[in-house]
C-alpha cells in the first residue's frame, strides 16, 4: 500500500528509505500521464525498450492517464507477443503499435464531455467505450498476464489517495483490499484518465463484501467501499511511481506529461488563480517525487534510468545517433495533453520524441541491452496524408 514514508523511521528499523519492507531486484517500468500525447511517446519509448530486449524482463508496469492506455494496450496484447531468444518480440507493431495509433485517429475528449451531459451518462463512461472499442475487445483484469504485473492508478475523489487496480488486486490503504477484481480494463483505464473536471469523475461499482480491511484501514466503511468514486491518477501522482518506487531497485520512468509554462502575465480573477494554482500545486507533488527517486539514485539506493519530453536527447550525453533536435523537443512538448487527433506530423514527432530520449537514456544506463542499431523505421506510420 502507498502508506507514508519518513527517512528518520526507516533508518532507525532497518527498513528502506521509503519504508519499503519488499525490495527486490527487479525493473519496474512507469508511464505518466499527460493524454494522447503521453500515449504516443510512450509507444515510442516501449518500440526502443523492445528492440533493447527490456520488455521481457520488466516485473511491473504502472501508469496513470495517458500511460494507462499505452499499458494496457500492452498488456491486453502481451499474451500474443512473440519474443525471440534475445527477449525481442517480432510482433509488438501489430499487436500494440497499431492499435495504439488506430485510437490516436479519434477525437475522445470533447464528445465524451458533450455526450456526459446527457443523464444516465459520463464523460469517463462514454472514454471507456471508446477504448474498449479501439483496444480492449472487453478484456477484463483478469485476462492479463501474471507477469509483468500492470498496475492502473487513479485518485480517490472519497479519500483523497490513491486507488491501484491490477489482476491480483485493487486497493486504497484507508479502504482496504479488494481481492482478483473482474473489472473491465477499459473502465479501470477510463477511471486512471478521468482528469478533471470535464472527463471526471468516474465511478466504479464494487460488489457487496468484496472489499475486506486491511491494518490500519480507518476509512473501512460502507460510504467509501460501495460506489468509488475516482478522478485521474495524475492529480496524486503523475509519473506512476508509487507501486514501484518502495519495491523496486531498477526504475525505469517515462515521462510525458507536461512541465507548467511560465507565465509573465498570470490572470488576477479567482477563476485562472485556482486553475493556476492547482497547477502549480500539483507540478510541485511531481518535482517532489523525482528529486526524492534522483537522489536515491546518487546515493545507490536506487538504479535509476528515465526520460522526460521536455528535456533534450542530449540532456543524456553528447551522443544523438537519430539526430533528434532541441527544436524537435519542444515542438513535441509544446503539444497539448488531449484526447484528441493530432495532425500526422504531430503524431510522428511525438513518437520520434519517445523513442529518441528512450535510446539515449538506455544507452547512457548501466543496464544490459540487445545491441542494435536506433532507427525511427521501427515506429509505425500514423494514417493520412504526409
Amino acid at each position: 500500500m502507498d502508506l507514508p514514508f519518513h527517512a528518520g523511521a526507516g533508518a532507525a528499523s532497518g527498513e528502506d528509505f521509503l519504508g519499503g519492507k519488499k525490495l527486490e531486484d527487479g525493473i519496474g517500468l512507469c508511464l505518466s500521464g499527460g493524454g494522447f500525447r503521453a500515449m504516443l511517446f510512450h509507444l515510442g519509448a516501449l518500440t526502443r525498450l523492445n528492440e533493447a530486449g527490456l520488455l521481457p524482463q520488466i516485473d511491473r508496469v504502472s501508469s496513470v492517464s495517458g500511460g494507462s492506455v499505452a499499458a494496457g494496450a500492452l498488456a491486453v496484447g502481451w499474451s500474443r507477443l512473440r519474443f525471440d531468444e534475445r527477449g525481442v518480440a517480432s510482433n509488438i507493431r501489430e499487436e500494440v503499435s497499431l492499435p495504439l495509433l488506430a485510437l490516436a485517429q479519434k477525437w475522445v475528449d470533447v464528445p465524451a464531455v458533450l455526450l456526459g451531459l446527457l443523464p444516465r451518462f459520463s464523460a469517463a463512461g462514454i472514454a471507456g467505450r471508446v477504448y474498449d472499442a479501439a483496444l480492449f475487445k472487453g478484456a477484463t483484469l483478469q485476462d492479463l498476464p501474471d507477469r509483468p504485473r500492470f498496475t492502473f492508478t487513479a485518485t480517490s475523489l472519497q479519500t483523497g489517495a490513491l486507488w491501484r487496480f491490477a489482476k491480483e488486486y485493487a486497493a486504497e490503504y484507508h479502504v482496504g483490499e479488494w481481492k482478483r477484481p473482474d473489472l473491465r480494463v477499459a473502465d479501470v483505464v477510463s477511471a486512471s484518465a478521468a482528469f478533471p473536471p470535464y472527463m471526471s469523475p468516474a465511478y466504479v461499482r464494487v460488489p457487496p463484501g468484496a472489499i475486506a480491511a486491511l491494518e490500519g484501514a480507518d476509512l473501512h466503511e460502507d460510504g467509501y467501499k460501495g460506489r468509488l468514486c475516482l478522478t485521474d491518477g495524475g492529480v496524486y501522482d503523475n509519473v506512476g511511481l508509487e507501486p514501484i518506487w518502495k519495491r523496486y531497485r531498477t526504475i525505469l520512468v517515462s515521462d510525458g506529461g507536461r512541465a507548467l509554462p511560465g507565465n509573465p502575465l498570470p490572470r488576477s480573477n479567482w477563476f485562472s488563480q485556482a486553475l493556476r494554482v492547482s497547477d502549480i500545486a500539483l507540478q510541485q507533488g511531481i518535482f517532489l517525487r523525482q528529486r526524492v527517486l534522483r537522489g536515491l539514485d546518487r546515493m545507490g539506493e536506487r538504479k535509476l534510468v528515465s526520460w522526460g519530453i521536455g528535456e533534450g536527447v542530449t540532456a543524456h550525453g553528447p551522443d544523438n545517433p537519430l539526430g533528434f533536435s532541441e527544436a524537435d523537443t519542444r515542438r513535441a512538448a509544446a503539444v497539448k495533453t488531449r484526447l484528441k487527433r493530432f495532425p500526422r506530423e504531430i503524431q510522428e514527432v511525438v513518437m520520434k520524441a519517445g523513442y529518441a530520449h528512450a535510446d539515449a537514456a538506455l544507452r547512457r544506463s548501466s543496464l544490459t541491452i540487445v545491441p542494435s542499431t536506433p532507427s525511427f523505421d521501427a515506429l509505425p506510420v500514423p494514417p493520412g496524408r504526409p
